[in-house]
């Protein structure tokens, strides 16, 4: 049997073409799982994969473990390709693949997770009733991108993080 040889990449694609094909590499993941009388409560998830997203409302924590309620699509887009750039080089300086703050100060809250991989980039900020300035830049962006009759994401906001 003959074996078939090695494509070669097509060398006809453009800078900008070129571009877009890294995009389909990102992945990002935005959550929010309810504590304490949040517990199994409806929160917040954006999910993008290349420059596709999606937003819905879903049970992000149980006390059973079961996950008893339907999601509820809010939105979906194309996140810009200006954004993901924006992203990829706001984590750039980031040496770590976790981001982890707490505020113990508070003992229901909840736990917000945003998860960004690509090529090059793997970045998880845990943010349990905290907040964190590179993670407040991506949420803002992300928002930029929700229609303005729905409601945004969120991070925890205290006047002494700023």
């Amino acid at each position: 049997m003959k074996k078939k040889p090695i494509e070669q990449p097509d060398s006809s694609l453009t800078i900008q073409e070129t571009h877009l094909t890294k995009q389909d590499t990102f992945r990002l993941w935005y959550s929010y799982a309810g504590l304490g009388s949040g517990y199994g409560t409806m929160q917040p998830t954006f999910r993008v994969i290349g420059t596709d997203f999606i937003y819905t409302f879903e049970q992000n924590s149980s006390f059973t473990g079961q996950f008893d309620r339907k999601s509820e699509i809010v939105c979906k887009g194309k996140l810009r390709t200006s954004s993901i750039d924006s992203i990829t080089t706001l984590l750039k300086d980031i040496k770590d693949t976790l981001v982890y703050k707490t505020n113990t100060g508070i003992m229901s809250g909840g736990i917000h997770t945003i998860s960004i991989a690509s090529d090059t980039i793997h970045v998880t900020f845990q943010l349990h009733n905290a907040s964190d300035s590179t993670a407040r830049k991506i949420v803002d962006m992300l928002n930029s991108h929700i229609p303005k009759d729905k409601k945004k994401l969120w991070l925890f906001d205290f006047p002494d993080e700023k």
